[in-house]
């Protein structure tokens, strides 16, 4: 059985970082994950198609879950084709680049394995990935940065 996990933690504020996961008594890992984004998980799966697995607290948008913006999400090319909604326009796909999402709260990457369902140890492509989409001063300052340009935004309406 298992006892460890690799991840990549992408933190508010922070650059990604490598941790270690240890195992429950039951060799689980969902104590270890909900204690990396301070809640219950929800996978994110349009961020790296699963490749890796991104976790962030579900609760993080709701008000009173103390969870601060951490990363814009801006559409990709790949969400684009495959259809996701546009979140500013219901009646059409995204476009490149569009903001999708803003993630609150601190997010946990990890790799999958869809034979088993399992998670995985993430991998050092998998993790290079994370660093590449995560890791820029932009990136870093990018859910604040969103977050205030939307509450400008409503003030001037």
């Amino acid at each position: 059985m298992k006892t460890t996990l690799e991840a990549v933690i992408v933190p508010v504020g922070g650059a990604p970082y490598p941790k270690t996961l240890e195992a429950d008594e039951n060799g689980s890992f969902l104590r270890a994950l909900q204690e990396c984004v301070g809640g219950r998980i929800e996978p994110m799966g349009c961020l790296f198609d699963d490749a890796p697995t991104v976790y962030c607290n579900e609760e993080g948008k709701l008000a009173g879950s103390g969870c601060r913006p951490n990363r814009a999400i801006y559409a990709t090319e790949a969400m684009a084709s495959v259809g996701y909604t546009s979140p500013n326009d219901p009646s059409r796909a995204v476009r490149p680049d569009e903001l999708y999402d803003i993630v609150f709260g601190d997010m946990v990457c990890v790799g999958f394995d869809p034979e088993t369902g399992e998670d995985r140890d993430i991998t050092p492509e998998e993790r290079g990935r994370v660093t590449e989409r995560f890791g820029s001063r932009e990136s870093i300052e990018s859910g604040e940065m969103e977050v205030l340009r939307i509450h400008l935004l409503a003030r001037h309406r």
